[in-house]
């Protein structure tokens, strides 16, 4: 666009225009450049929204809408190793681009809900790791939060030090996330939990905020729809 604009400036000023023309001319350009462009912008977006990528995540194949794909890097079909996806926490349709509040870190905000799809690994089911993992890393007192599930401390000594563990009772196979214990004094940095399931030949990681635990029961559901209508 800049090389259009100075060939424009230059015929114009070749041209032998007075100072006032010559300017108003420029900009006339400068804005038909910008419109151009902002058109072409658009377009493009359409077509990504319109766009659906075949994935293969080991014997796993996905047709995936190219806007739920977190990294614009990675919005091309093939195999992977692993996908991250973004979805909207209220209707589970692509979430809008996040924010950055640094250039390594992006707002994990209540509305989004972040996805990593990799293929089953032959690990102990997520549903089972609360009664055989993680148990014997929990404090004894156990309270209950608003949703409906019961919060437990991890040990400060053991692996999860700094996380709670939110569960369905009685042992979080229906489902349990660990999540990231607010710091004090706050950090600035915002607090995430991590659940986990395994379907239809996929181990999946939902990462999102701790506001979102009282409904987890409907983005459980939502989480498991998604990934039933991208598995083909």
């Amino acid at each position: 666009m800049f090389k259009a604009y100075t060939r424009a400036a230059r015929i114009a000023y070749d041209s032998g225009m007075p100072q006032r023309t010559l300017i108003a001319t420029i900009t006339a350009v400068c804005v038909l450049l910008l419109a151009g462009w902002g058109v072409y912008a658009w377009l493009d977006d359409q077509s990504s929204v319109n766009s659906t990528l075949d994935v293969q995540l080991g014997k796993v194949r996905l047709a995936i809408p190219s806007t739920y794909i977190r990294n614009p890097e990675a919005r091309r079909a093939g195999e992977f190793l692993e996908i991250e996806l973004a979805a909207s926490a209220s209707d589970f349709r692509p979430a809008p681009r996040p924010r950055k509040l640094r250039p390594d870190l992006e707002d994990a905000s209540a509305g989004t809900i972040y996805l990593n799809l990799r293929e089953q690994e032959k690990t102990i089911d997520p549903s089972e790791r609360p009664a055989r993992l993680y148990v014997r890393f929990l404090e004894a007192e156990q309270w209950t939060h608003p949703g409906g599930l019961v919060l437990r401390h991890f040990e400060s000594a053991s692996p999860f030090g700094r996380e709670d563990l939110y569960m369905a009772p009685p042992e979080g196979r229906v489902f349990a996330a660990r999540c990231m214990r607010p710091q004090q004094p706050p950090d600035g940095l915002p607090n995430t939990c991590i659940a986990e399931i395994r379907l239809q030949g996929l181990d999946l990681r939902m990462r999102f905020s701790p506001e979102l635990l009282s409904d987890w029961e409907r983005i459980t559901l939502g989480v498991r729809g998604l990934v039933h209508s991208l598995v083909r």
